[in-house]
């Protein structure tokens, strides 16, 4: 890192520090690096490390049972400084007691006491701490909280990292939204993408080993909502039975009657719902509200279910309404009348000229057409198909 005069975990030419480990014929199964600078002594460094998610994670994993450190000082971009490398190791693939090391928890770091130096003449003197470590953490979404938003973006910062960088945000092995920063904070947009469910993301610097701990949240942006195909009313002598099943998770189910409020009882992990509505109250508005845990919320109204119909007044439609017939009826009759009139008109006319034989073909003609329309209009009147 001196003499190419860079400070990361890749090299300018791409080098890796897999590839150094590797050619000190260490054939690794695992292998993990932490970096740091500017550190005067030991325990600063450690502090810094164990104050840092990656870099805990790094110290604490069980995968690793090999270490190596190396600690240089020497001019870096023309400032005087330490450099601390430190490597982890195994050459199998044995851990420690674990088929996977979870990612450990980080508690509260207390400020760390500087070391005290004591000289001749009994002044004290407080060294001041003055190191970079490189990190990076996720500040939204917060770790096990519910959101209802599903475009919420994902926000964190980072540290001591220079110049313009890029930061991928991965769930599983997919990275599912990049950003460009340069600056201590960045923010990646999803849009509104998030799916239903629980998520586990992890904040990753591009093109290095610097990782955030993992942040797991659910998303929960959808309301539950009635059935409406199992929406059934029974009327009794003093009471409505009323019956539904409900899609989605809920946590309150509530009946809204005029503008009074009719809280239902459910069982947990039951989705169907039967309530009983006494006949002295407003069915006229009856409202089904549902809520869930996050505060997602529907209304549904179900009025119609009680509202009885009452048969319609036909004789409101009929032109003739002491035969029964309908306006469409009547109008069906008269084109008929008209049809036979023109018939007998044209019979007269004929039978005057003394030409009724030699139009009888075309007579015939029209009073089979008369005759299939008459039966085609009389057969409409049983009913109406749409």
């Amino acid at each position: 890192m001196l003499e190419k005069q860079y400070w990361d975990h890749f090299g300018p030419n791409g080098e890796t520090p897999w590839q150094f480990i590797r050619a000190s014929s260490y054939a690794y199964v695992y292998a993990g690096e932490n970096l740091a600078k500017g550190f005067r002594t030991s325990e600063g460094v450690v502090e810094a490390w164990m104050a840092s998610p990656t870099h805990r994670a790094n110290i604490m994993s069980g995968n690793y049972k090999d270490i190596g450190v190396a600690v240089v000082e020497g001019e870096l971009l023309g400032k005087q400084t330490i450099l601390v490398v430190q490597m982890f190791g195994n050459l199998t693939s044995f851990v420690q007691g674990v088929t996977e090391v979870p990612t450990p928890e980080v508690e509260p770091t207390p400020p760390p006491v500087k070391p005290k130096v004591v000289t001749g003449n009994n002044k004290v003197i407080t060294p001041t701490e003055q190191g970079e470590i490189r990190s990076i953490q996720i500040t939204s979404p917060e770790n096990g909280v519910i959101y209802m938003d599903p475009s919420i973006n994902v926000k964190g910062q980072t540290s001591n990292v220079e110049g313009e960088y890029i930061v991928d945000v991965v769930e599983g092995d997919k990275v599912i939204g990049s950003t460009k920063s340069n600056t201590s904070t960045w923010e990646v947009e999803k849009g509104s993408d998030w799916s239903e469910g629980e998520h586990k993301i992890i904040a990753n610097l591009n093109g290095t080993q610097v990782k955030s701990l993992e942040v797991g949240f659910v998303m929960d942006s959808t309301a539950p909502t009635v059935d409406l195909e199992t929406i059934m009313v029974e009327e009794q002598d003093n009471q409505y039975i009323l019956k539904f099943s409900i899609l989605g998770e809920f946590n309150s189910v509530n009946l809204i009657l005029g503008s009074e409020i009719l809280p239902v009882a459910s069982v947990e992990g039951n989705q169907s719902i039967t309530a009983v509505i006494p006949k002295d109250k407003d069915v006229n508005s009856v409202f089904i509200n549902l809520s869930d845990k996050a505060g997602n919320a529907s209304s549904t109204d179900v009025s119609e279910y009680f509202v009885k119909e009452e048969p319609e007044d036909e004789s409101k439609n009929r032109i003739i309404p002491l035969i029964g017939l309908s306006v469409k009826d009547g109008i069906n009759i008269g084109i008929i009348l008209f049809v036979f009139t023109l018939l007998i008109i044209e019979i007269v006319v004929y039978a005057r000229k003394g030409q009724l034989k030699q139009a009888s073909g075309e007579l015939f003609t029209v009073g089979a057409w008369w005759l299939v329309i008459s039966i085609a209009i009389f057969n409409g009147f049983s009913g109406v198909i749409t």
